[in-house]
């Protein structure tokens, strides 16, 4: 049974919203990440990611 599900889908559209139209290079990656968020919601216990 799942306690504490996380759902990373809205960090994305957040990251979307924020930086549409702009153009990154691979070491200038914008925040809110979605792995990083995935990666701190393992390290906080959740029990499913999606």
């Amino acid at each position: 049974m799942i306690q504490l599900g996380v759902n990373i889908d809205h960090i994305a559209t957040v990251r979307q919203a924020r930086y549409r139209g702009v153009v990154h290079s691979r070491a200038d990656r914008p925040e809110p990440d979605p792995v990083r968020a995935a990666h701190e919601a393992e390290l906080g216990g959740a029990d499913g990611i999606t």
